[in-house]
């Protein structure tokens, strides 16, 4: 009985053993034996989203901006004096807080309004000022201004539809602002004739308006006179380059910034979405990049403004009153030492 157990259990472990032997055979053959998976056969993984990076900002500088008003009654009477003063506001770029305000009590009402293209104004009613009377209202507030730093890869972005909500407002004609020159719009098309890339046919525009326009202290004046007579101050060499981009249906619109003005063109990346470039037309060559913070006054140049017939180029002060003896009033914008 022993002995037949022993056969049994040998039996069992020669057994097992075999199978162990064949089993990497086994496996090999089916491996052998399996349809490889085609590369379209394999899981599909969805590329993650990425965030495609236009222009960063860096180093901030905060500084305090005063705007006053001084208002001196003449010898009679005035009612109903309507004062309108642009002040800075948020851009990408510049977070923008009140500081303090010295808004007299006498004065009905003050307040800001916003007008298309970003500007801001407080609008400030008085109802009457006496003979000789002196009012004076100041707001200072508080400005954060970046750098601007160009983007990592530039040949991302594309130029825009030409319905492009964003640039749409940016292709047009305005006040000085002008391209219908059948020679201008020819030297654009040469410009760009030989550079690859988007990106590259706005910065051979940007270089022929640096050295081609030469300095000079004359008033602001039309684009086409400054292409044609090759003359212009940095307001119009600002102008010429915006010009020249709408030219090329590239959108573009002047900034204003303290002391000064710089361009800004519009390109879109793959999905879409608008993305602004600025470079410095005059002075220090700065083409995607804005390198001194400066605070921002405006930015466009064709700003329709409710008390003015006709579409400003730069929204200024204004103001207005009723009666014969009209008041002086004095404006001053001025940047704060700490």
């Amino acid at each position: 009985m022993r002995r037949c157990k022993k056969l049994f259990v040998s039996s069992i472990a020669t057994a097992i053993f075999a199978l162990l032997l064949w089993l990497p055979s086994i496996q090999a053959a089916a491996a052998f034996h399996s349809p490889v998976k085609s590369q379209n056969s394999l899981e599909f993984n969805p590329p993650q989203e990425t965030e495609i990076e236009g222009v960063t900002f860096s180093n901030p500088v905060t500084t305090k901006w005063k705007v006053t008003a001084k208002i001196r009654g003449g010898s009679g009477p005035a009612m109903n004096m309507l004062l309108t003063i642009p002040v800075p506001t948020e851009w990408p770029e510049q977070s923008v807080a009140v500081a303090e305000d010295d808004i007299p009590a006498n004065i009905a009402n003050v307040g800001y309004r916003d007008l298309d293209g970003g500007v801001k104004q407080i609008i400030a009613k008085i109802p009457q000022i006496r003979p000789r009377e002196e009012i004076t209202i100041s707001m200072t507030f508080l400005v954060s201004t970046n750098q601007i730093n160009a983007p990592r890869d530039p040949g991302l972005f594309v130029r825009p539809k030409t319905s492009q909500r964003d640039g749409k407002p940016y292709l047009g004609i305005g006040p000085q602002i002008n391209f219908r020159d059948s020679k201008l719009k020819k030297e654009v098309k040469s410009i760009v004739a030989e550079r690859e890339g988007i990106w590259s046919e706005i910065e051979a525009i940007y270089d022929w308006v640096r050295d081609n326009i030469e300095d000079t202290s004359d008033p602001p004046r039309d684009t086409i006179k400054v292409f044609r007579d090759r003359l212009g101050c940095n307001e119009d060499k600002v102008g010429l380059f915006v010009a020249m981009c709408r030219a090329h249906k590239i959108p573009a619109r002047m900034v204003w910034v303290q002391g000064t003005q710089y361009a800004e063109f519009m390109l879109v990346d793959s999905e879409g979405k608008a993305h602004w470039f600025p470079c410095s037309v005059g002075g220090v060559r700065e083409f995607g990049s804005y390198s001194e913070p400066r605070i921002v006054l405006q930015k466009g140049d064709s700003i329709k403004v409710p008390e003015k017939e006709s579409r400003q180029k730069f929204v200024g002060e204004f103001a207005t009153c009723q009666g014969k003896s009209k008041p002086s009033v004095t404006f001053q914008r001025a940047l704060l030492e700490d």
